[in-house]
C-alpha cells in the first residue's frame, strides 16, 4: 500500500521500477514519473529523497551568505589576491545547489535521472578543481611551489577533473558491477586524493612557520569527514544493516551529504585562515596575476563539462529504450 503525500502517492521499493531503487531502502519512493510541480513538492513530503536535498541545499545558502560576506570585506573586482578566492566560494555554492537539483528532480523520468546525476558529477568536478585552486593559491607548502609539481599542479588537476566527468558519465551506460561502481568512485576519489596531496604533504612535513599556522586543524578535520563520508557512501551505513528504519532519516546517503558538507565548511575555513596568515609570504611570488589563471579555469572547465554533458545527454534516449526492450 503506498502512502500520500504533498506531491502524490509515496511508494515501497516494489512498486517502482529496478531503476529507481536504493540499495537497502524500503520505503518513501516518490512517483517514477513526477511531474515538475510534483518534485518541488516532494521536498516537503517525507520521501526518502527529502533529506538529501535540504542537507545540500541549506548549505548552499549558507556559502551564499558567506560569499556575500566576503564581498563587503574584500575587493573582488580589484584584487588578484582574491580571485583564486572567488573562484572557490563559486563552485561551493554551485555543487551542493546542484546535488539538490538533483534529488529533486531525478524522478520525472529514467531519462532525467540519468541527466540529474550528469549534472551533478559536472558541478563535483569543478568544485574539485576550485579546490585544487585555491589550495595552490593559499594553502601549497613553501618547499614545493617552485617545484614542476608545484608549476604543473593546476595543470594536472584540470585534466582530472575534466577525464571524472567523461568517466562518471559513462558509467550510466554500464551494467550494474563492481567495474562501473570502481570506475565511478575512483575517478572523483582519485581526483579529490590529488587536490589534497600538498595539504598531506604540509600536514606531515609541515615547517615550523607552518606547522605553527591555525589552519592546521581544519585541514586535518577536513579529512576525517572526507574519509566519514567515503565510508557512509561506500557501506551504505546503516540502513544495510537495518533496512526500513533509516528510509526516511539517516540513512546513508544523508550522512554522506552531512559529513561532506562538515568537511567543506573546514576546508573553506581552513582556506580563509591561510589567505590571510600567509599573504606577506604569498604575494612576493604570486602565481595568479591573471582573472583568467583561476575564475577563467573554473569558467572554461564548466564549458567543457556542459559539453560533456549534452554529449551523454544525447545518447540517452536510444539507451533507455534499449534498456526497456531488453
Amino acid at each position: 500500500m503506498s502512502s500520500m503525500g504533498l506531491s502524490g502517492p509515496i511508494y515501497t521499493v516494489h512498486q517502482v521500477p529496478e531503476h529507481f531503487k536504493e540499495h537497502f531502502i524500503v520505503r518513501g519512493y516518490r512517483n517514477p514519473k513526477s511531474t515538475a510541480k510534483q518534485c518541488i513538492l516532494s521536498v516537503f513530503d517525507a520521501t526518502n529523497e527529502t533529506f538529501n536535498f535540504w542537507t545540500h541545499f541549506l548549505p548552499s545558502c549558507y556559502f551564499v551568505w558567506v560569499l556575500k560576506g566576503l564581498s563587503e570585506t574584500l575587493d573582488f573586482r580589484n584584487d588578484p589576491y582574491t580571485w583564486p578566492l572567488l573562484a572557490y566560494m563559486f563552485v561551493a555554492v554551485i555543487f551542493p545547489l546542484a546535488s539538490a537539483t538533483a534529488h529533486t528532480f531525478n524522478t520525472m523520468s529514467e531519462e532525467m535521472r540519468h541527466f540529474c546525476f550528469f549534472l551533478d558529477y559536472g558541478a563535483l568536478s569543478i568544485f574539485s578543481l576550485g579546490g585544487a585552486i585555491a589550495y595552490r593559491a593559499y594553502s601549497f607548502p613553501s618547499v614545493l611551489v617552485d617545484t614542476w609539481f608545484g608549476h604543473n599542479f593546476i595543470f594536472i588537476a584540470t585534466m582530472i577533473s575534466v577525464i571524472a566527468v567523461v568517466l562518471s558519465c559513462q558509467t550510466r551506460f554500464m551494467k550494474l558491477s563492481f567495474l562501473r561502481n570502481f570506475i565511478r568512485l575512483g575517478s572523483f576519489g582519485f581526483s579529490y586524493l590529488f587536490d589534497c596531496t600538498p595539504i598531506m604533504y604540509r600536514l606531515i612535513f609541515c615547517s615550523p612557520e607552518e606547522c605553527a599556522l591555525p589552519s592546521q586543524s581544519q585541514h586535518a578535520r577536513q579529512f576525517v569527514f572526507a574519509f566519514s563520508a567515503a565510508i557512509f557512501f561506500a557501506t551504505h551505513f546503516p540502513e544495510r544493516f537495518y533496512p526500513a528504519k533509516f528510509d526516511i532519516f539517516g540513512h546513508s546517503h544523508q550522512l554522506f551529504h552531512v559529513a561532506s558538507i562538515l568537511g567543506t565548511m573546514d576546508q573553506m575555513q581552513a582556506i580563509l585562515h591561510d589567505m590571510v596568515d600567509r599573504r606577506m609570504l604569498l604575494q612576493d611570488s604570486w602565481w595568479f596575476p591573471s582573472f583568467s589563471g583561476s575564475v577563467g579555469v573554473i569558467g572554461a572547465v564548466m564549458a567543457i563539462n556542459t559539453c560533456t554533458i549534452a554529449f551523454f545527454s544525447l545518447r540517452l534516449r536510444s539507451f533507455v529504450k534499449s534498456t526497456k526492450s531488453s
